[in-house]
């Protein structure tokens, strides 16, 4: 196949989450199973960019030369330079099918110009709608201009894609329910996480009990329901430390240092940022244990699978997407969001005895091994990918 991967978000110079690692898997994935892959992302100036990662082509998009003030003037704006692009690339490489993330309605230009004759087949990969957002943690605020015409846009995509396959059930249940789609059509597939790269490391667990937890520290991921747990504990295990990996709002890390500070607990909490995406198993390996609350995850929840790729149990929240990934008391725990008292005593459960650590911890290893090991939930992609191409083709046909 000759595949396509729309992303804003592609590694190293804009990579931002799960939709950049995930694109960045799946471009590499599919180049070992023998496809050829162009990644069309965005640059971060005014320059276009052309250049090979392994044996991937990546093209970046400047930006638009007008200046863009709103962000639905940007989704709109960049969906244009998508659009060009991809017709420009169908003429010279012949393309099979192009793969979107639903965030930032980048196909939404590409998708409404398509016609019996100039098409190619289009899938929508969802991570985390516009939708669910909004309406699970308040951004952006339902009666504002950017939700009204980004939801439009999102909506739009979804309804002429070719396909729809969700990383969670989650997502494809709220897409499924506001937008009016066929539920049983989406499929739940993601890239998986590479189980070489993120595994148990020969390192010593750190001399403290360490809680570790990576990602955004931002406050609807739960950091500061986290430190008010491991405030509560302290008590009882003197030498705790909460290790909190990531870069995030400025404003938030302060008030979890200035929270620090009052409360005598500074030697509790650390906070060394960013961690290199090689040096992140061995910090992960030397922790006793990963929690990370979030208040609503679109799901899987790559932090999750990582850590427990690494032989850690986990604790996340029910409810939500992060949900999907861990069965309670197998793989990992659950605690009621938002609630300090569940998460304490899930965190306490898992401090006090190490049998119980080490147990979930190697079945949580064995799960994504079995079910999240990136070469399998590549080969599912491309098998989806094939399924949607002939679709696409023998309708053509009938016409």
């Amino acid at each position: 196949m000759n595949i396509a991967l729309v992303s804003q978000e592609y590694p190293p110079e804009t990579a931002k989450g799960g939709i950049g690692t995930q694109t960045y898997l799946k471009a590499h994935g599919l180049t070992r199973l023998g496809h050829s892959v162009l990644v069309i992302s965005r640059s971060t100036d005014s320059e276009r960019l052309e250049y090979r990662d392994g044996k991937v082509d990546v093209v970046r998009l400047p930006a638009t030369p007008m200046a863009v003030h709103t962000e639905a003037a940007d989704w709109l704006s960049h969906s244009h330079a998508v659009a060009v692009e991809l017709a420009n690339q169908s003429v010279s490489r012949g393309l099979d099918l192009v793969d979107f993330p639903e965030w930032g309605a980048e196909g939404y230009l590409h998708l409404l110009n398509q016609t019996d004759w100039n098409r190619t087949a289009n899938v929508v990969h969802l991570h985390g709608p516009l939708v669910m957002l909004s309406h699970t943690l308040g951004w952006p605020e339902s009666d504002s201009l950017f939700y009204r015409i980004g939801s439009h846009m999102e909506q739009i995509c979804l309804q002429l894609a070719d396909g729809i396959f969700s990383s969670s059930h989650c997502s494809a249940d709220w897409c499924a329910r506001c937008y009016g789609l066929a539920r049983e059509g989406i499929p739940r597939l993601h890239s998986g996480i590479d189980t070489v790269h993120f595994s148990p490391r020969n390192v010593p667990k750190a001399a403290q009990r360490t809680i570790v937890f990576a990602g955004k520290i931002v406050r609807n991921k739960g950091v500061e329901l986290l430190f008010d747990a491991a405030c509560r504990l302290r008590s009882e295990f003197p030498d705790l430390r909460l290790r909190m990996l990531g870069g995030g709002e400025q404003e938030t890390i302060e008030r979890l240092q200035n929270r620090a500070s009052r409360r005598g607990t500074e030697e509790l909490l650390q906070l060394p940022g960013y961690i290199d995406h090689a040096a992140l198993p061995t910090e992960l390996s030397q922790a006793h244990l990963f929690a990370a609350p979030s208040q609503y995850e679109g799901g899987p929840g790559f932090v999750y699978l990582e850590a427990m790729a690494c032989g850690l149990p986990v604790i996340a929240c029910r409810g939500s997407g992060a949900a999907e990934t861990i069965t309670e008391g197998e793989t990992g725990l659950l605690v009621a969001p938002n609630d300090v008292e569940s998460l304490t005593t899930a965190l306490r459960r898992l401090l006090v005895d190490r049998q119980v650590r080490e147990s979930i911890g190697k079945q949580a290893r064995r799960f994504v091994l079995q079910q999240a090991d990136t070469k399998r939930c590549i080969e599912k992609i491309a098998d989806f990918y094939h399924q949607v191409i002939a679709t696409v083709r023998s309708k053509r046909k009938q016409q």
